[in-house]
């Protein structure tokens, strides 16, 4: 006759064992990337709302950012999930119906990644 602690021993074994193989290989973090965005034009001011609405919803885009620095928007994407040329087109296509224009940055020194105590740079 067979122990009922056996029974549950084995049970036990068999739910340990199934957690251990479904966790991922690796726990680090996706690499993300910070788009420097500038806006220019009339209605770019009045349509931030929209504006966060339209980023927020590119798959792979994972952080908006406002007001940090000057008529700018700080966008973290994943580079594997989306392509910066992308998000800048897709953003692009929403603001032209409001008068904006939304260029990426070369060579700008943007705000570091969100923490509680970042503050914004200034472009070089």
């Amino acid at each position: 006759m067979r122990n009922i602690w056996d029974d549950r021993a084995l049970a036990a074994t068999f739910f340990l064992a199934s957690l251990i193989l479904a966790l991922p290989v690796s726990a680090t973090p996706p690499i993300k990337e910070r788009l420097p965005l500038t806006m220019t034009g009339s209605g770019c001011d009045s349509k931030e709302t929209e504006m966060h609405a339209v980023l927020q919803a590119i798959p792979g885009v994972v952080g908006v950012y406002f007001n940090r620095i000057p008529d700018h928007v700080l966008v973290d994407i994943l580079p594997t999930t989306v392509k910066p040329a992308d998000v800048i087109k897709r953003v692009n296509e929403a603001a032209s119906s409001w008068q904006c224009k939304v260029e990426f940055i070369e060579g700008c020194i943007s705000a570091p990644m969100p923490t509680a105590s970042a503050a914004p740079h200034q472009h070089e």
